[in-house]
C-alpha cells in the first residue's frame, strides 16, 4: 500500500509540475487562437499584445492602442503556426503561418486570406506577450501543414564565445541592416538575400503566397540594382543575443529627407557561427499618397 501511495503521490507531483510548466511558443499561439474565437478579435488580441507592441496599419503604429480604440466586430479570425523559432534564452521567439478572416456583407459570406508574423517575449511568470504582430494578405488559402500544439519548438543553441550586451546586439543588427540595404542598391536584391539570409528564409509579400527557402526567394527577386533604401524605425532582441528583429519603411534611394515611404518592412535576424542572417522578411507596399 505504501508503494502504491508513493506512486500515486509521484503521479500527482508530476501532474502539478506539468500544469505549472509555462506554455511553449506554439502552445501559446493555439491558446491565443481559442481566446480570440471566444472573446472576439479586439479583446482576444488585447489579452496577448504587449503595451508597446507594433503593427502595420498600414504604417507602423502601437498595436495595443489601435485595438483598444476599435469597436467589437463580428468578423471571425482563425490561424495556425507553420514555423516557430525560440532564442537560446527560451524567452524570446518568432512564429508565422496562414490566417483566414470570415464575415458577412450584404447577406453574403466573405472570406480573406493571408500570412501573419509575430514576435514574442515571455515575462517572469512565463506568460508570452506579442512585441510585434502584422502580416500580409493573398488571394487563396495556404495549405501548409500546421505545427502540432504539443510538438517540440525549434530553439537556437548557445553560440560559444558570444556574450554580447543588449547594445552590442542592437548595433550588430543595425549594421547588418545597413549592409543589406546597401547591397540591394549597389548590387541587387538577389545579392542581398544571397549574402544575408538563411537557407530556410521565409519571404512574405502582400498579394502573394509566402516563399519558403532561399532558393525560391532568389528566383523571385531582381538581379539588378534597386533604387530602394531600408530605414529602420525600431525593434528588439533576445536576452541571449541570438535573435532579434527590426521594422521600418523603405524609400527611394534619392529620397534623402524620407518624405515618401514606399512600403513597410519587417526583418527577423538570427545569430549563429556565421554571423547575422535573415530568417523572415516581410514587405507590404503603402498606398499612394492621398489614398
Amino acid at each position: 500500500m505504501r508503494i502504491l501511495a508513493a506512486a500515486f503521490c509521484a503521479t500527482l507531483a508530476l501532474a502539478a509540475q506539468a500544469a505549472d510548466k509555462p506554455p511553449t511558443l506554439v502552445q501559446n499561439e493555439y491558446v491565443f487562437v481559442r481566446a480570440t474565437a471566444k472573446l472576439g478579435i479586439r479583446d482576444g488580441f488585447l489579452q496577448y499584445l504587449d503595451r508597446q507592441a507594433i503593427t502595420f496599419a498600414p504604417r507602423p503604429v502601437n498595436a495595443y492602442d489601435l485595438y483598444s480604440g476599435r469597436k467589437p466586430s463580428s468578423t471571425k479570425l482563425d490561424w495556425y503556426p507553420t514555423f516557430a523559432l525560440v532564442s537560446a534564452s527560451g524567452d524570446f521567439g518568432v512564429d508565422t503561418g496562414p490566417w483566414v478572416a470570415t464575415w458577412v456583407k450584404d447577406g453574403k459570406d466573405q472570406r480573406a486570406y493571408g500570412e501573419w508574423l509575430s514576435v514574442w517575449h515571455r515575462d517572469a511568470q512565463g506568460q508570452w506577450h506579442a512585441l510585434f504582430d502584422a502580416g500580409v494578405g493573398h488571394d487563396g488559402p495556404n495549405k501548409t501543414a500546421a505545427l502540432p500544439e504539443a510538438g517540440r519548438v525549434d530553439q537556437l543553441p548557445p553560440v560559444r564565445g558570444w556574450q554580447p550586451t543588449t547594445g552590442d546586439v542592437q548595433d550588430e543588427i543595425a549594421r547588418a541592416e545597413v549592409l543589406f540595404s546597401n547591397t540591394v542598391q549597389v548590387r541587387s536584391p538577389l545579392a542581398a538575400y544571397s549574402a544575408y539570409a538563411t537557407a530556410g528564409l521565409r519571404f512574405l509579400q502582400d498579394g502573394k503566397l509566402p516563399i519558403v527557402g532561399l532558393v525560391g526567394v532568389t528566383r523571385a527577386v531582381s538581379d539588378k540594382p534597386a533604387s530602394v533604401q531600408y530605414l529602420p524605425m525600431g525593434g528588439s532582441t533576445a536576452p541571449s543575443g541570438d535573435l532579434g528583429y527590426i521594422y521600418g519603411m523603405t524609400y527611394k534611394s534619392d529620397d534623402a529627407d524620407h518624405k515618401n515611404p514606399l512600403a513597410t518592412y519587417m526583418h527577423v535576424w538570427m545569430h549563429d557561427a556565421g554571423g547575422w542572417k535573415l530568417v523572415i522578411a516581410e514587405e507590404q507596399p503603402l498606398p499612394p499618397p492621398g489614398k
